[in-house]
């Protein structure tokens, strides 16, 4: 019970929050993020992909990281293994980790990540992604 707390309270201190999910249902996920006005992340990944492991493992859960992710975007994982059949031909990817920054309200994709990112510079990469897409302050 103490440790349940006490990860409780870690989640709490770091700005977590109950909202911030991801959305694995493509339709739901763009429709989510028209209606709160964010961009859309598409985060393509793969099983044993060592490089998306590092990504979820230490990149995401940075706080500056997690939190921008959160403010700014609606994240969609997608499993190329198991791509799903209603995204676009457009959202092909040839490897993983990628990142597809799409704009559900102009229906166009406004940047691209690929690869493998430290957390400085995914941060900066999330960024220029956001001003580029002028939809909201970055």
């Amino acid at each position: 019970m103490r440790v349940l707390i006490a990860v409780l309270l870690l989640i709490l201190s770091l700005g977590f929050s109950l909202e911030d999910r991801w959305y694995p249902n493509v339709k739901e996920g763009i429709q989510v993020a028209k209606e709160k006005g964010k961009l859309v992340m598409f985060y393509f990944w793969e099983e044993g992909c060592t490089y998306c492991k590092y990504m979820e493992e230490v990149v995401f859960v940075d706080p500056k990281v997690y939190r921008y992710m959160h403010e700014k975007f609606v994240i969609v994982p997608v499993d190329t293994d198991n791509f799903p059949p209603d995204l676009d031909r457009r959202f092909r990817v040839l490897g993983t980790p990628t990142f597809i920054i799409y704009d559900p309200r102009t229906d166009r994709i406004v940047f691209q990540i690929i690869g493998m990112q430290e957390i400085d510079d995914f941060l900066k990469l999330m960024v220029t992604a956001c001003r580029k897409a002028k939809v909201m302050e970055c």
